[in-house]
Protein backbone atom coordinates (compact mmCIF):
# COMPACT_ATOMS: atom_id res chain seq x y z
CA UNK A 1 0.00 0.00 0.00
CA UNK A 2 2.92 2.49 0.72
CA UNK A 3 4.84 1.52 -2.70
CA UNK A 4 1.37 1.95 -4.27
CA UNK A 5 0.76 5.82 -2.52
CA UNK A 6 4.50 6.72 -3.85
CA UNK A 7 4.14 5.55 -6.85
CA UNK A 8 0.52 7.75 -7.36
CA UNK A 9 2.23 11.03 -6.07
CA UNK A 10 5.04 10.94 -8.90
CA UNK A 11 3.05 10.56 -11.75
CA UNK A 12 2.39 14.03 -12.26
CA UNK A 13 6.17 14.66 -12.69
CA UNK A 14 6.40 11.85 -15.00
CA UNK A 15 3.78 13.18 -16.90
CA UNK A 16 5.31 16.69 -17.01
CA UNK A 17 8.71 15.33 -18.68
CA UNK A 18 6.95 12.84 -20.80
CA UNK A 19 4.33 15.06 -22.18
CA UNK A 20 6.05 17.82 -24.00
CA UNK A 21 8.42 15.09 -25.05
CA UNK A 22 5.56 13.57 -26.66
CA UNK A 23 4.52 16.48 -28.11
CA UNK A 24 7.75 18.05 -29.26
CA UNK A 25 8.94 14.78 -30.28
CA UNK A 26 6.20 13.46 -32.26
CA UNK A 27 5.75 16.88 -34.27
CA UNK A 28 9.60 16.57 -35.45
CA UNK A 29 9.10 12.77 -36.35
CA UNK A 30 5.89 14.45 -38.80
CA UNK A 31 7.91 17.22 -39.96
CA UNK A 32 10.82 15.37 -41.07
CA UNK A 33 8.81 12.81 -42.58
CA UNK A 34 8.35 11.88 -46.33
CA UNK A 35 4.41 11.78 -46.10
CA UNK A 36 1.35 13.91 -47.51
CA UNK A 37 0.35 16.77 -46.24
CA UNK A 38 -3.29 14.64 -45.46
CA UNK A 39 -1.18 11.88 -43.51
CA UNK A 40 0.77 14.26 -41.58
CA UNK A 41 -2.63 16.08 -40.58
CA UNK A 42 -4.41 12.81 -39.92
CA UNK A 43 -1.51 11.73 -37.71
CA UNK A 44 -1.84 14.92 -35.96
CA UNK A 45 -4.66 14.40 -35.19
CA UNK A 46 -4.48 10.99 -33.99
CA UNK A 47 -1.74 11.97 -31.90
CA UNK A 48 -3.91 15.07 -30.40
CA UNK A 49 -6.74 12.72 -29.37
CA UNK A 50 -4.15 10.01 -28.17
CA UNK A 51 -2.69 12.37 -25.61
CA UNK A 52 -6.26 13.61 -24.47
CA UNK A 53 -7.00 10.47 -23.84
CA UNK A 54 -4.41 9.34 -22.25
CA UNK A 55 -4.29 13.02 -20.56
CA UNK A 56 -8.14 12.06 -19.14
CA UNK A 57 -7.29 8.28 -17.55
CA UNK A 58 -4.41 9.62 -15.60
CA UNK A 59 -6.38 12.24 -14.44
CA UNK A 60 -9.16 9.24 -13.33
CA UNK A 61 -6.32 7.68 -11.95
CA UNK A 62 -5.00 10.36 -10.02
CA UNK A 63 -9.08 11.37 -8.86
CA UNK A 64 -9.66 7.87 -7.96
CA UNK A 65 -6.64 7.24 -5.80
CA UNK A 66 -6.96 10.39 -4.11
CA UNK A 67 -10.60 9.82 -3.19
CA UNK A 68 -9.09 6.21 -1.92
CA UNK A 69 -6.18 8.49 -0.27
CA UNK A 70 -8.75 10.73 1.62
CA UNK A 71 -11.07 7.46 2.59
CA UNK A 72 -7.64 6.30 4.31
CA UNK A 73 -6.95 8.87 5.88
CA UNK A 74 -10.29 9.09 7.14
CA UNK A 75 -9.55 5.82 8.50
CA UNK A 76 -6.53 6.46 9.59
CA UNK A 77 -8.02 9.65 11.92
CA UNK A 78 -11.41 7.17 13.15
CA UNK A 79 -7.94 4.61 14.44
CA UNK A 80 -6.41 6.95 16.16
CA UNK A 81 -8.69 8.99 17.89
CA UNK A 82 -9.73 5.45 19.21
CA UNK A 83 -6.40 4.69 20.51
CA UNK A 84 -5.94 8.26 21.81
CA UNK A 85 -9.27 7.72 23.91
CA UNK A 86 -8.77 4.05 24.93
CA UNK A 87 -7.89 5.12 28.62
CA UNK A 88 -4.60 1.98 28.34
CA UNK A 89 -1.46 2.69 27.31
CA UNK A 90 -0.43 1.92 23.25
CA UNK A 91 3.04 1.96 21.80
CA UNK A 92 4.17 0.75 18.74
CA UNK A 93 7.73 0.11 17.99
CA UNK A 94 9.62 -0.78 15.05
CA UNK A 95 12.25 -3.71 15.10
CA UNK A 96 14.90 -1.95 16.50
CA UNK A 97 12.48 -0.62 19.53
CA UNK A 98 12.11 3.04 18.10
CA UNK A 99 8.70 4.37 18.54
CA UNK A 100 6.82 4.60 16.18
CA UNK A 101 3.41 5.18 17.63
CA UNK A 102 2.30 6.39 21.50
CA UNK A 103 -0.92 6.83 22.06
CA UNK A 104 -2.17 10.06 24.07
CA UNK A 105 -2.47 8.51 27.42
CA UNK A 106 1.17 6.64 26.82
CA UNK A 107 2.44 10.34 26.14
CA UNK A 108 1.20 12.29 29.23
CA UNK A 109 1.89 9.18 31.31
CA UNK A 110 5.59 9.75 30.50
CA UNK A 111 5.47 13.66 29.88
CA UNK A 112 6.08 13.22 26.53
CA UNK A 113 3.65 15.86 24.46
CA UNK A 114 5.98 18.17 23.65
CA UNK A 115 8.31 15.99 22.88
CA UNK A 116 9.12 14.62 18.87
CA UNK A 117 8.84 10.87 19.75
CA UNK A 118 8.53 9.58 16.71
CA UNK A 119 11.59 7.48 15.39
CA UNK A 120 13.42 7.87 18.73
CA UNK A 121 14.76 5.21 20.84
CA UNK A 122 13.90 3.67 24.34
CA UNK A 123 16.95 4.88 25.40
CA UNK A 124 16.60 8.70 23.47
CA UNK A 125 13.42 9.02 25.55
CA UNK A 126 15.17 7.88 29.00
CA UNK A 127 17.38 10.49 28.19
CA UNK A 128 14.73 13.25 27.77
CA UNK A 129 13.22 12.21 30.83
CA UNK A 130 15.03 12.21 34.09
CA UNK A 131 11.95 11.25 35.99
CA UNK A 132 10.95 8.91 33.96
CA UNK A 133 14.68 7.52 33.34
CA UNK A 134 14.67 4.00 35.38
CA UNK A 135 11.08 2.95 34.24
CA UNK A 136 11.53 3.54 30.66
CA UNK A 137 14.98 1.77 30.78
CA UNK A 138 13.40 -1.01 32.54
CA UNK A 139 10.89 -1.50 29.44
CA UNK A 140 13.77 -2.27 27.83
CA UNK A 141 14.42 -5.46 29.28
CA UNK A 142 11.18 -6.52 29.22
CA UNK A 143 11.02 -5.80 25.61
CA UNK A 144 13.67 -7.67 24.97
CA UNK A 145 12.07 -10.80 26.57
CA UNK A 146 9.16 -10.56 24.81
CA UNK A 147 11.06 -10.53 21.38
CA UNK A 148 12.97 -13.81 22.77
CA UNK A 149 9.55 -15.41 23.84
CA UNK A 150 8.71 -14.78 20.61
CA UNK A 151 5.02 -14.63 21.19
CA UNK A 152 2.56 -12.88 23.46
CA UNK A 153 3.77 -12.07 27.04
CA UNK A 154 2.56 -10.79 30.20
CA UNK A 155 4.34 -9.12 33.04
CA UNK A 156 3.52 -5.83 35.44
CA UNK A 157 5.70 -2.72 35.08
CA UNK A 158 5.58 -0.16 38.12
CA UNK A 159 5.53 3.44 37.05
CA UNK A 160 6.73 6.43 39.35
CA UNK A 161 4.19 9.86 39.64
CA UNK A 162 5.42 13.21 40.49
CA UNK A 163 3.04 13.01 43.85
CA UNK A 164 5.52 9.86 45.19
CA UNK A 165 2.74 7.18 44.73
CA UNK A 166 3.03 4.40 41.57
CA UNK A 167 1.26 3.64 39.11
CA UNK A 168 1.03 -0.86 38.88
CA UNK A 169 0.40 -1.57 35.01
CA UNK A 170 -0.31 -5.07 33.41
CA UNK A 171 1.59 -4.86 30.19
CA UNK A 172 1.01 -7.20 27.45
CA UNK A 173 3.42 -7.60 24.54
CA UNK A 174 3.40 -8.46 21.32
CA UNK A 175 6.67 -8.96 18.59
CA UNK A 176 5.63 -9.11 15.05
CA UNK A 177 8.18 -10.93 12.79
CA UNK A 178 8.97 -10.79 8.49
CA UNK A 179 8.52 -13.65 6.81
CA UNK A 180 12.22 -14.37 7.14
CA UNK A 181 11.80 -14.43 11.15
CA UNK A 182 13.42 -10.84 11.34
CA UNK A 183 11.66 -8.38 13.79
CA UNK A 184 9.20 -6.41 12.38
CA UNK A 185 7.20 -4.26 14.79
CA UNK A 186 5.98 -4.30 18.93
CA UNK A 187 2.79 -3.67 19.75
CA UNK A 188 2.38 -3.08 23.98
CA UNK A 189 -0.73 -2.49 25.67
CA UNK A 190 -0.63 -1.57 29.07
CA UNK A 191 -3.61 -1.20 31.25
CA UNK A 192 -3.30 0.49 35.01
CA UNK A 193 -3.99 -1.65 37.61
CA UNK A 194 -3.18 0.26 40.46
CA UNK A 195 -6.61 0.10 42.05
CA UNK A 196 -7.00 -3.60 41.91
CA UNK A 197 -3.69 -4.41 43.58
CA UNK A 198 -4.89 -1.83 45.93
CA UNK A 199 -8.12 -3.83 46.65
CA UNK A 200 -6.43 -7.11 46.42
CA UNK A 201 -4.07 -5.73 49.34
CA UNK A 202 -7.37 -5.02 51.13
CA UNK A 203 -8.72 -8.37 50.63
CA UNK A 204 -5.36 -9.83 51.25
CA UNK A 205 -5.33 -8.11 55.10
CA UNK A 206 -8.97 -8.64 55.67
CA UNK A 207 -8.33 -12.37 55.30
CA UNK A 208 -5.40 -12.22 57.55
CA UNK A 209 -7.64 -10.84 60.04
CA UNK A 210 -10.40 -13.04 59.37
CA UNK A 211 -7.50 -15.86 60.25
CA UNK A 212 -6.16 -14.53 63.17
CA UNK A 213 -10.04 -14.19 64.54
CA UNK A 214 -10.85 -18.08 63.84
CA UNK A 215 -7.09 -18.91 65.09
CA UNK A 216 -7.96 -17.39 68.27
CA UNK A 217 -11.07 -18.31 68.93
CA UNK A 218 -9.70 -21.85 68.34
CA UNK A 219 -7.22 -21.47 70.84
CA UNK A 220 -9.59 -19.58 73.35
CA UNK A 221 -11.90 -23.19 73.05
CA UNK A 222 -8.99 -25.98 72.64
CA UNK A 223 -6.69 -24.33 75.84
CA UNK A 224 -10.04 -23.73 78.04
CA UNK A 225 -11.08 -27.43 78.29
CA UNK A 226 -8.19 -28.65 79.86
CA UNK A 227 -7.66 -25.66 82.04
CA UNK A 228 -11.35 -26.62 83.27
CA UNK A 229 -10.17 -29.29 84.22
CA UNK A 230 -7.18 -28.36 86.33
CA UNK A 231 -9.32 -25.22 87.87
CA UNK A 232 -11.59 -28.06 88.90
CA UNK A 233 -9.28 -30.32 90.41
CA UNK A 234 -7.64 -27.23 91.96
CA UNK A 235 -10.96 -26.17 93.84
CA UNK A 236 -12.13 -29.42 94.74
CA UNK A 237 -8.46 -30.02 96.52
CA UNK A 238 -8.89 -26.34 98.22
CA UNK A 239 -12.59 -27.61 99.49
CA UNK A 240 -10.46 -30.63 100.72
CA UNK A 241 -13.09 -33.14 98.45
CA UNK A 242 -9.79 -34.60 96.93
CA UNK A 243 -6.57 -35.11 97.48
CA UNK A 244 -4.46 -33.44 94.52
CA UNK A 245 -1.76 -36.06 95.09
CA UNK A 246 -4.21 -38.86 93.78
CA UNK A 247 -4.95 -36.79 90.42
CA UNK A 248 -1.58 -35.60 89.51
CA UNK A 249 -1.74 -37.68 86.39
CA UNK A 250 -4.70 -35.90 85.15
CA UNK A 251 -3.11 -32.99 85.82
CA UNK A 252 -0.10 -33.31 83.68
CA UNK A 253 -2.25 -35.02 81.02
CA UNK A 254 -3.87 -31.95 80.56
CA UNK A 255 -0.59 -29.37 80.97
CA UNK A 256 0.63 -31.86 78.48
CA UNK A 257 -1.86 -31.26 76.39
CA UNK A 258 -2.17 -27.09 76.25
CA UNK A 259 2.00 -27.45 75.57
CA UNK A 260 0.66 -29.67 72.44
CA UNK A 261 -1.54 -26.72 71.25
CA UNK A 262 1.06 -24.26 71.76
CA UNK A 263 3.80 -26.32 69.90
CA UNK A 264 1.79 -27.28 66.78
CA UNK A 265 0.57 -22.94 66.30
CA UNK A 266 3.76 -22.01 66.68
CA UNK A 267 4.81 -24.39 63.90
CA UNK A 268 1.31 -23.00 61.83
CA UNK A 269 2.40 -19.48 62.87
CA UNK A 270 6.11 -19.18 62.43
CA UNK A 271 7.90 -21.86 60.94
CA UNK A 272 11.55 -22.50 62.10
CA UNK A 273 14.27 -21.92 59.15
CA UNK A 274 14.38 -25.34 57.92
CA UNK A 275 18.05 -26.96 56.78
CA UNK A 276 17.30 -29.57 53.13
CA UNK A 277 18.95 -32.31 52.10
CA UNK A 278 19.09 -35.34 49.65
CA UNK A 279 17.25 -37.95 51.48
CA UNK A 280 16.13 -41.61 51.03
CA UNK A 281 12.35 -41.36 51.50
CA UNK A 282 12.17 -45.18 51.89
CA UNK A 283 14.41 -45.06 55.21
CA UNK A 284 12.15 -42.33 56.44
CA UNK A 285 9.28 -44.11 56.31
CA UNK A 286 10.42 -47.34 57.81
CA UNK A 287 11.51 -45.59 60.63
CA UNK A 288 7.93 -44.01 61.37
CA UNK A 289 6.58 -47.60 60.89
CA UNK A 290 9.01 -49.03 63.74
CA UNK A 291 8.29 -46.13 65.57
CA UNK A 292 4.40 -46.33 65.89
CA UNK A 293 4.56 -50.38 65.71
CA UNK A 294 4.42 -51.09 69.32
CA UNK A 295 1.17 -48.46 68.79
CA UNK A 296 -0.59 -50.91 66.12
CA UNK A 297 -0.02 -54.04 67.95
CA UNK A 298 -2.01 -52.70 70.67
CA UNK A 299 -4.86 -52.47 68.45
CA UNK A 300 -4.43 -55.60 66.99
CA UNK A 301 -3.68 -53.46 63.36
CA UNK A 302 -1.36 -54.39 60.88
CA UNK A 303 0.91 -52.22 59.48
CA UNK A 304 2.20 -53.67 55.99
CA UNK A 305 5.27 -52.01 53.74
CA UNK A 306 5.58 -52.22 49.95
CA UNK A 307 8.78 -50.62 48.46
CA UNK A 308 8.06 -50.55 44.89
CA UNK A 309 11.66 -48.45 43.85
CA UNK A 310 13.81 -46.43 45.91
CA UNK A 311 13.29 -42.45 45.97
CA UNK A 312 15.66 -39.66 47.34
CA UNK A 313 13.99 -36.17 48.13
CA UNK A 314 15.21 -33.04 48.57
CA UNK A 315 13.58 -32.53 52.15
CA UNK A 316 14.11 -31.67 55.89
CA UNK A 317 13.78 -35.22 56.91
CA UNK A 318 12.68 -34.29 60.43
CA UNK A 319 9.47 -32.35 59.25
CA UNK A 320 8.86 -35.03 56.64
CA UNK A 321 8.69 -37.74 59.53
CA UNK A 322 6.42 -35.69 61.10
CA UNK A 323 4.15 -35.73 58.42
CA UNK A 324 4.14 -39.67 57.97
CA UNK A 325 3.73 -39.88 61.90
CA UNK A 326 0.36 -37.55 61.34
CA UNK A 327 -0.90 -39.36 58.75
CA UNK A 328 -0.18 -42.82 59.98
CA UNK A 329 -1.71 -41.98 63.63
CA UNK A 330 -4.62 -41.14 62.44
CA UNK A 331 -5.03 -44.14 60.27
CA UNK A 332 -4.26 -45.98 63.27
CA UNK A 333 -7.04 -44.00 65.37
CA UNK A 334 -9.10 -44.73 62.58
CA UNK A 335 -9.45 -48.34 63.13
CA UNK A 336 -11.17 -49.71 66.16
CA UNK A 337 -9.46 -53.35 65.85
CA UNK A 338 -7.82 -55.98 63.93
CA UNK A 339 -7.89 -53.68 61.09
CA UNK A 340 -4.79 -53.16 58.57
CA UNK A 341 -2.86 -50.42 57.38
CA UNK A 342 -1.19 -50.18 53.85
CA UNK A 343 1.80 -48.10 53.04
CA UNK A 344 2.72 -47.83 49.53
CA UNK A 345 6.17 -45.87 48.03
CA UNK A 346 5.59 -45.61 44.38
CA UNK A 347 6.32 -44.20 40.84
CA UNK A 348 3.57 -41.58 40.43
CA UNK A 349 4.72 -40.14 36.95
CA UNK A 350 8.08 -37.88 35.51
CA UNK A 351 8.59 -35.47 38.18
CA UNK A 352 6.62 -37.02 41.48
CA UNK A 353 6.60 -40.21 43.56
CA UNK A 354 4.12 -41.11 45.85
CA UNK A 355 3.68 -42.51 49.38
CA UNK A 356 0.18 -43.81 50.43
CA UNK A 357 -1.38 -44.81 53.43
CA UNK A 358 -4.24 -46.70 53.09
CA UNK A 359 -6.90 -48.01 56.55
CA UNK A 360 -9.50 -50.15 56.64
CA UNK A 361 -11.17 -47.84 59.19
CA UNK A 362 -14.35 -45.99 59.82
CA UNK A 363 -13.53 -43.72 57.10
CA UNK A 364 -15.17 -40.22 56.54
CA UNK A 365 -17.98 -38.03 55.42
CA UNK A 366 -17.79 -36.03 51.86
CA UNK A 367 -18.80 -32.79 54.19
CA UNK A 368 -16.22 -33.46 56.68
CA UNK A 369 -13.31 -34.39 54.52
CA UNK A 370 -13.48 -31.11 52.75
CA UNK A 371 -12.37 -29.20 55.71
CA UNK A 372 -9.32 -31.33 56.41
CA UNK A 373 -6.65 -29.05 56.88
CA UNK A 374 -8.46 -26.02 58.24
CA UNK A 375 -6.86 -25.11 61.58
CA UNK A 376 -9.10 -26.55 64.76
CA UNK A 377 -11.02 -28.39 62.43
CA UNK A 378 -10.77 -32.34 63.26
CA UNK A 379 -12.81 -35.84 62.98
CA UNK A 380 -11.47 -36.95 65.77
CA UNK A 381 -13.30 -36.39 69.07
CA UNK A 382 -10.14 -35.41 71.40
CA UNK A 383 -8.05 -33.92 68.33
CA UNK A 384 -6.47 -31.08 68.33
CA UNK A 385 -7.19 -29.81 64.54
CA UNK A 386 -3.89 -28.55 63.90
CA UNK A 387 -1.96 -31.65 62.76
CA UNK A 388 -3.02 -32.04 59.37
CA UNK A 389 -2.56 -28.37 58.87
CA UNK A 390 1.30 -29.01 60.11
CA UNK A 391 1.39 -31.33 57.56
CA UNK A 392 -0.53 -29.21 54.47
CA UNK A 393 1.80 -26.35 55.43
CA UNK A 394 5.03 -28.85 55.79
CA UNK A 395 4.46 -30.71 51.71
CA UNK A 396 4.14 -26.73 50.67
CA UNK A 397 7.76 -26.06 51.81
CA UNK A 398 8.61 -29.37 50.40
CA UNK A 399 7.10 -28.36 46.84
CA UNK A 400 4.55 -31.44 47.22
CA UNK A 401 0.94 -32.30 47.83
CA UNK A 402 -1.14 -34.37 50.16
CA UNK A 403 -4.40 -35.89 48.56
CA UNK A 404 -7.25 -37.38 50.56
CA UNK A 405 -10.13 -39.85 49.52
CA UNK A 406 -12.52 -41.19 51.82
CA UNK A 407 -15.77 -43.46 52.04
CA UNK A 408 -17.29 -44.34 55.32
CA UNK A 409 -17.25 -47.39 56.91
CA UNK A 410 -14.81 -48.63 54.12
CA UNK A 411 -11.60 -46.44 54.69
CA UNK A 412 -9.15 -43.72 53.76
CA UNK A 413 -6.66 -43.66 51.68
CA UNK A 414 -3.85 -40.58 52.11
CA UNK A 415 -1.53 -39.88 48.89
CA UNK A 416 1.74 -37.62 49.80
CA UNK A 417 3.09 -36.27 46.61
CA UNK A 418 6.87 -35.87 46.45
CA UNK A 419 9.17 -34.30 43.95
CA UNK A 420 12.15 -36.46 42.76
CA UNK A 421 15.35 -35.37 43.09
CA UNK A 422 16.84 -33.93 39.71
Amino acid sequence: MKNRIEFFRIIPFIYLIVGPIWVFGTDYVLKTSNLSAEKIQLLDNIKGLLFIVITAALLYVLLRNLSHTKKIEEEKEKLTLLIDTMPDLVSFKDGEGNCLELNKFGAELFELGNFDFKGKSTEELAANSEFYHDALIYCIDTDEEAWKAGKMSRCEETIPTRDGSFKTFDALKLPIFHKDGSRKALLVIGRDITDLKETENMLRQSEKMSVVGELAAGIAHEIRNPLTTIKGFMQMHQDKAIKIEDHIDVLVDEIDRINSICTDLLLVAKPTELIFANKNVNTIVKDVVHLLSTEAKLKNTKINLTELDQFDAYCNDSQLKQVFINVLKNALEAITTNGEVKITIEDKNEDFFAVKFEDNGCGIDETRLKHIGEPFYSVKEKGIGLGMTVSYRIMETHKGSINVTSQVNVGTSVEILLPKVK
